[in-house]
């Protein structure tokens, strides 16, 4: 099983602060689940109780591993090379009168 082992008291704080006072949903559900496997909680009983996939809590976990707090947050989007081609933009001509 897949569980959060080594934890430091200051992070255990710092996420219970996210927990409760961040603003942004995520964070405050990715936190919690930290938390929550910390105490012992499996994967599948965490995507039960955020009901997410267990790939998602396992991409949590992974994150909270590779970055630390910094893997609280969402990682910035990536724009498709497609949806921005020559042939989706079209262009646009001013007209004067």
């Amino acid at each position: 099983m897949r569980y959060v082992r080594q934890i430091t008291q200051d992070q255990v704080e710092y996420l219970r602060d996210v927990s409760r006072r961040s603003r942004n949903y995520r964070e405050r559900e990715r936190a919690k689940a930290i938390l929550l496997s910390y105490k012992g909680y499996n994967v599948t009983v965490l995507s039960d109780i955020f009901e997410v996939s267990r790939g998602t809590i396992t991409n949590w976990l992974d994150a909270w591993e590779t970055r630390g707090l910094g893997g609280l947050k969402d990682l910035p989007k990536q724009l498709n090379d497609t949806s921005l081609s020559s042939k989706s933009l079209s262009t646009k001509s001013l007209i004067y009168n």
